[in-house]
């Protein structure tokens, strides 16, 4: 198994300078600017991770948001959103984990079944 390869991230006191990371609302915000839904930085992409441009390079937000409040980069490892929800990134439901814990706490999506007849068909994950 591969290790994720996450670019390294800009240095702390440039983001302590131009951001503040709200814990419990989940966002990051311009410096000064009023903790609001309207003022939160980052832009969802394609899998509904936010993203932020620092310096003209894209950055996963929740790991700024992660590595922020905890002062620490988290390379060699995933930043989970413990309850599944990508655009959630409250401190609360950031973990620190390896790739195959992470893979753990996936939504069961269900499975492909046969029947007696030959006739296959997804069965819900959902009991």
């Amino acid at each position: 198994m591969t290790k994720p390869k996450h670019k390294k991230l800009p240095p702390l006191i440039l983001l302590e300078e131009r951001y503040e990371y709200d814990p419990v609302l989940g966002g990051l915000f311009p410096k000064g600017a009023e903790h609001i839904e309207q003022f939160a930085l980052g832009r969802p992409s394609a899998r509904g991770y936010s993203l932020i441009y620092v310096e003209g390079k894209s950055y996963l937000l929740h790991r700024l948001c992660f590595y922020m409040y905890h002062r620490r980069d988290p390379r060699g490892y995933v930043i989970d959103h413990i309850n599944g929800d990508p655009g959630d990134n409250r401190i609360n439901n950031l973990r620190r984990c390896r790739a195959k814990a992470n893979g753990l706490n996936r939504k069961s999506k269900g499975r492909y079944t046969v029947d007696a007849d030959g006739v296959g068909r997804w069965v819900s994950g959902v009991v």
